[in-house]
């Protein structure tokens, strides 16, 4: 065995009284700031715009990377990207840092007891050493598409060419709107066990911290036909004329690429092509993730109510986030994975006892990795000196402090066999990007957008103005970001021996719970595993030097295990 890794949450600190506040934990995916409260005049979010009524509104808010993995692994640990070695969607931040200390895991370390429902983490892989409680399932539900629909996707896949990323991975219909009840698509489904477990939590003497997290409006834009209906497309504002961002590198944006995961959309144009969406095409789609924003909004709506009735709202710090934005056209573009304004502004609200300015908004910048030590502050509980980020308090005391001169978001980029990792601060009047060589640090290019004078970031003028600007931007952003060269692969990793040969290895759970066996590939992904049950037994053959991960789902267990024998049983057991 590699390791077994322990985890903070075991050791509770003695001496602290349960009357601290309770904390709602809402993550909402892919969700831009298309919310009322943020201005936007075709959102239709009551029920968010209830929230920031009692909340400090976040105007300027920043994601780390503007793709989900990354984003919430830097959020859920406090540490930047490159801190914790995962820059991209594969790898799991326990392959990267095994023993790291999650943000639920620091609360139960202090008394709470931390349960999660939804998309919190990556999907893949929900990180069951966070939660106090093993993660429960979705009951069954009805399929969302019409008739035909699996015909359809089996007729699209067979037409690709066989060396086709789709081939055999081709998803269905980017949009649908099933005549179905809130709780009969995923969201509302998942809210009813969050309801469950507010209930159920809120009577208990110690405080929770539950985590809510929706996977609308990602795609597909799935949501009951209620509320399709009540947005009326003619009237949203499909945008024309865009173009990318002139003078900036080739690698600076993306290709459009997930949205043509889904059987309609496999010809979607990319940003650089001659070929535009057209406007109709465009308008349902902004339908879509209107509807989407909407359905997830009611289901905000319900977690609220319940608050209120169970007489918990005076007691819990109510956390609303997006992992990043999401472009609906702008710079050409459908998705994010960029660092421009569009992809890395998040919506960001809090509520909640310490809140001292409910109801206002603030232009002072934040980071979503800011959220972990702002909660341990507000919970008055240790703030860990591994974080990165910077409390947020003093902001939700004062709307007019500032606790950051810039936010910085990054993106890792490969085109042409080479590697990059561009680097961007925003300040209070720019936007400064830095691109690198990623294994060197080398800079290769930049790029610099002037908020004074438009929001749109359309024309990079690095080259046209002052270089005293230049300047004192590359000093700040060199402050948190030193030029240095970074390596992908994590520390945990398969290594397979060239002339090995194959073996077995075999795990036998001698406990009481499920655990999940992982092959984690040479890059350092894993598969999405082999369950076990209780008493079970799996035996997996790879060639020597592959590595295992062994997880239990009630998150008691992490182990690392290698194929380092022709044959081998590792027995899973309590300590």
């Amino acid at each position: 065995m590699v390791a077994a890794f322990a985890f903070v949450a075991c050791c509770q600190v003695p001496g602290y009284s349960a009357t601290r506040p309770n904390v709602l934990f809402i993550a909402v995916d892919d969700l831009r700031p298309s919310i009322g409260c943020y201005g936007d005049t075709q959102a239709i979010t009551p029920n968010m715009d209830r929230l920031a009524s009692r909340s400090v509104l976040f105007n300027r808010a920043y994601c780390q990377v503007a793709v989900c993995n990354p984003s919430r692994a830097s959020l859920m640990t406090g540490m930047r990207p490159d801190k914790l070695g995962v820059w991209t969607l594969p790898i799991h931040f326990r392959e990267a840092m095994p023993d790291v200390v999650t943000m639920p895991q620091w609360f139960r370390k202090f008394g709470y007891t931390a349960v999660s429902h939804g998309k919190i983490y990556h999907n893949p892989t929900p990180d069951p050493q966070s939660w106090s409680e093993p993660i429960r399932d979705l009951p069954p539900l009805p399929y969302v598409y019409p008739e035909g629909t699996r015909s359809q996707i089996k007729k699209a896949q067979d037409a690709l060419p066989d060396n086709d990323w789709r081939k055999n991975n081709l998803r269905g219909p980017s949009t649908a709107s099933p005549n179905l009840a809130d709780d009969q698509v995923l969201d509302g489904a998942r809210t009813n066990m969050a309801i469950e477990d507010l209930r159920r939590l809120g009577k208990q003497d110690d405080p929770f911290f539950l985590a809510m997290g929706y996977i609308r409006p990602h795609l597909a834009w799935v949501a009951p036909k209620k509320y399709w209906d009540m947005h009326d497309p003619a009237k949203l504002p499909v945008l024309g004329e865009q173009h990318t961002p002139t003078d900036a590198p080739a690698y600076s944006m993306h290709n459009n690429s997930e949205l043509t995961h889904y059987v309609d959309l496999i010809k979607l144009p990319r940003p650089w092509d001659d070929r535009d969406v057209d406007t109709e095409h465009a308008r349902h789609l902004m339908h879509g993730y209107y509807a989407c924003v909407s359905y997830v909004d009611a289901q905000i709506g319900r977690l609220l109510d319940v608050l209120d009735e169970e007489g918990l709202a005076d007691n819990t710090i109510v956390v609303l986030w997006s992992d990043h934005g999401w472009k609906l056209g702008e710079h050409r573009g459908w998705g994010k994975m960029t660092n421009y304004e569009i992809d890395a502004r998040v919506p960001l609200l809090i509520a909640g006892p310490g809140v001292d300015r409910a109801g206002e908004k603030t232009e002072g910048l934040a980071e979503l990795l800011d959220l972990f030590p702002t909660l341990c502050e507000m919970a008055n509980i240790e703030v860990p000196d591994f974080v990165d980020g910077a409390s947020l308090v003093p902001i939700l005391q004062n709307v007019d402090a500032q606790v950051h001169d810039g936010a910085v978001n990054q993106y890792y980029r490969r085109l042409n066999g080479n590697q990059y990792m561009g680097y961007s601060i925003r300040t209070n009047d720019y936007r400064f990007v830095e691109w690198r060589d990623f294994s060197t640090g080398e800079v290769t290019v930049k790029e610099l957008y002037d908020h004074r004078t438009e929001h749109s970031e359309t024309v990079n003028i690095v080259d046209s103005v002052d270089a005293g600007v230049v300047n004192e931007l590359t000093a700040l952003l060199l402050e948190s970001h030193p030029r240095k060269g970074l390596v992908m692969r994590p520390k945990i990793h398969s290594a397979p021996q060239a002339n090995g040969g194959q073996g077995e290895l075999s795990f036998e759970n001698k406990t009481d719970t499920p655990i999940r066996v992982h092959l984690v590939a040479p890059s350092g992904k894993r598969d999405r595993g082999r369950k076990v049950a209780p008493q079970g037994e799996v035996t997996m053959k790879q060639k020597m030097g592959s590595v295992y991960v062994v997880e239990s789902l009630d998150g008691t267990i992490h182990e690392i295990h290698p194929l380092s024998k022709p044959v081998e049983t590792v027995v899973i057991e309590r300590d």
